[in-house]
């Protein structure tokens, strides 16, 4: 840990950060009067292309989709393999532009009202979702309904993109934490007081309860659904789509999850998102080390 912060200290360091958040943010200011959805159409292709010419990620998501679909044809993979790459680029463009024009982007909810029934009954709320679509629409429609939401996540590894980033995230609702020690503790007593707070919950930690997901046993953080239980929030899973053709977002909260224990809350909840992922797998995010594991006594790879 101190020698990568010895490497983020150095001048070289912070001069690269700055300048590629430089050029990142002339191309936010001179593509800002193009419509978001027109902007995004235009990018996607590329995205197409980068997931098919970079090898680390076309080999990513080619073993995968050989693990969980190992019926699916090359054809059918090489598709979602596309897809995937050109919904990667529209997220970035939505991210980068999602709280600027947010009045302008239309969100079709259904189920509000298992969140709106926590809000009434005092209750907090733990929003848990996947990575895919655009999880900011599920807090963007929570905060049109009144409920608004935090959200904690893993900082941007360029400081600049990240106080970047966190502004434009505050803009859907607060707190915006960073996950580690602190941001924890903040996350806990924000629900614990009624608050809601939205949870990414699809990524695998090391060390964490082996449970299915989309059929196999993945490492699933149970952090979510222990909050839940320990404070008496509601355990809502929650998924924003994207609808290309009608050119808005379609959120669903699904009705709140309970169980004996906090693993089995959570197996539940990988079983609703491996649903939605069976519906629309082109919007969930297959570039993830999703059911990687380490063998005892070797060194974590990522």
């Amino acid at each position: 840990m101190k020698g990568y912060q010895q490497v983020k200290d150095r001048w070289s360091t912070r001069a690269g950060e700055w300048i590629s958040f430089a050029l990142a943010w002339c191309f936010v200011r001179a593509t800002g009067p193009v419509p978001i959805w027109t902007l995004a159409g235009i990018l996607a292709p590329i995205g197409s292309f980068l997931a098919v010419v970079i090898p680390g990620a076309r080999t990513r998501v080619m073993e995968n989709l050989d693990y969980v679909w190992p019926d699916l044809t090359a054809g059918e993979k090489r598709r979602i393999l596309k897809a995937t790459g050109a919904e990667f680029i529209r997220l970035v463009i939505e991210y980068v532009r999602f709280s600027i024009p947010k009045e302008n982007v239309e969100v079709r909810v259904t189920g509000i009202e298992h969140l709106e029934a926590a809000r009434d009954a005092g209750m907090g709320a733990v929003l848990v979702t996947a990575h895919l679509g655009n999880w900011e629409a599920i807090r963007l429609a929570a905060q049109r309904a009144g409920c608004e939401s935090g959200i904690i996540y893993r900082a941007f590894n360029n400081r600049y993109v990240d106080r970047y980033a966190r502004n434009l995230i505050a803009g859907l609702g607060e707190p915006v934490l960073h996950k580690g020690r602190r941001g924890m503790r903040r996350l806990v007593a924000h629900v614990a007081h009624g608050g809601t707070m939205l949870i990414v919950v699809d990524q695998r930690t090391t060390g964490a309860p082996m449970l299915p997901f989309l059929g196999k046993p993945a490492e699933t953080v149970t952090a979510a659904a222990a909050l839940a239980a320990r404070t008496g929030a509601a355990l809502i899973p929650a998924v924003a789509r994207r609808n290309v053709d009608e050119r808005c977002f379609e959120v669903i909260f699904e009705p709140p999850v309970t169980g004996p224990n906090p693993e089995q809350m959570m197996s539940t909840v990988n079983d609703r998102i491996s649903c939605w992922i069976e519906e629309t797998p082109e919007q969930w995010f297959w570039f993830h080390h999703r059911w990687k594991t380490t063998a005892p006594n070797t060194p974590e790879a990522e």
